[in-house]
Order: structure tokens, then sequence, then C-alpha cells
């Protein structure tokens, strides 16, 4: 694993200085290869943003796998920042936006992320009953975990970017008229100008032109 600092010559999106940090981290994933898990981070505003590169333009994609044990917790999770991730019997869908980040994780990261947000919702519920139901929600979201009640992620991705890394996970090709409906939370930076920096993130100079 190889990482990698620059300093973007680019407006942030979100503040409109130069003080755009992009790190670059080379990972090797099962099944899929050598991609790049990409961080933009502004010094300035503290804007974030994540998203997984690979190597090659890839087919639109749907990988699905159903859990059995709590040993398909470790199962691992590349999502980009053009997936939308559906769990049915949750009643879980995330569809990418504008701020949305990809992440390197595995099955139980993925629902710890669901269940901070389940929590947030039971925290701000107005009645009991909206309390109830997102208790109820948290209790099937920890039998998941646990093993004891099994359930099916779905990763869909137009740009093919995102996948379930287990020998018995399904993937299958998006027809492209489905692959036009589907969300894909796009953000763009210009990175033709590219700034190294050191360990601390201040400016080294720029490279010089040949």
């Amino acid at each position: 694993m190889r990482t990698r600092k620059m300093r973007i010559a680019a407006p942030c999106p979100a503040c409109q200085q130069n003080s755009v940090e992009y790190t670059a981290t080379e990972l090797d994933i099962p099944y899929f290869g050598q991609v790049l898990e990409a961080v933009f981070i502004c010094s300035d505003c503290g804007f974030r943003h994540s998203d997984v590169i690979v190597g090659r333009t890839r087919e639109p994609r749907r990988w699905t796998y159903r859990t059995r044990s709590s040993d398909d917790m470790s199962v691992r999770v590349v999502r980009s920042t053009s997936c939308t991730i559906r769990i049915p019997e949750l009643g879980v869908v995330i569809e990418p936006g504008p701020a949305s980040d990809a992440f390197v994780s595995n099955i139980e990261g993925l629902l710890v992320r669901v269940e901070a947000v389940v929590s947030q919702l039971r925290r701000d519920a107005d009645d009991d009953a909206a309390r109830t139901a997102c208790e109820d929600r948290l209790a099937q979201i920890e039998a998941a975990r646990q093993g004891t009640m099994s359930i099916t992620v779905i990763l869909e991705d137009p740009n093919g970017n995102s996948l379930l890394a287990h020998e018995d996970a399904v993937s299958e090709a998006i027809a492209p008229e489905e692959a036009e409906q589907l969300p894909r939370g796009e953000i763009s930076f210009d990175v033709s100008e590219l700034v190294p920096t050191d360990g601390n993130g201040k400016d080294r100079g720029r490279p010089e032109k040949r």
C-alpha cells in the first residue's frame, strides 16, 4: 500500500480557496485489482470528499450478496461515489449525491453507518411511534450483525467502480437504459496541476516542466 499527497491548484468547491489537499492511497482489492482511494480535504473550510478510482473503464454493474452468518460481516465492500446501496430487509436505500463519499469497508462497517443514521433519527423523533420504529430497526441491524437475521446487500454502480469482494457475491451487468436512470452524485476537481506537499501538508513547490 502506497500513499501520495499533493496540493491541487484549484479552488475548493465549498469555499473557493486554493487550499485543497489530495491524498491517494493505492489498494489491491480481491476480485477487483488495483484501485486508488482518493481523498480531497480543504485546509481552510474542512470540506472533505473521497472516491475510489480504477485504472480502466468498467461497465455498469450490480453486485448482490446475502448474508448467512456473522462471518459475512467481514465481506469487503467497495463503494464509489456513483454507487447506490440497497438493503431491502432493512428498508435501506443510500443514493449518491454531490456530497457522497466513497469508502472501502465491510458489511459490518456499512451497517455501522446505517445504525448511526437510524440512531440520529431516534433522537430526533417527535413521537413514540417514530421512536419505536427506529428502535425496531436498530434491533434488526444488531440481529444482522450477529448473524441471526439474513440481509441482502445490493450495490448498483453505473460507472462499475464498486463491488462486494466475495466469491459467492453475484455480479451482473446493468442494462444501459437502466444505468441511465441511476443517480451518479458526481463532483469534479481540476487535477491538471498537482503540487507535492511534505508530510505536514506544506507546499514543496511545483515540479519543473520539461
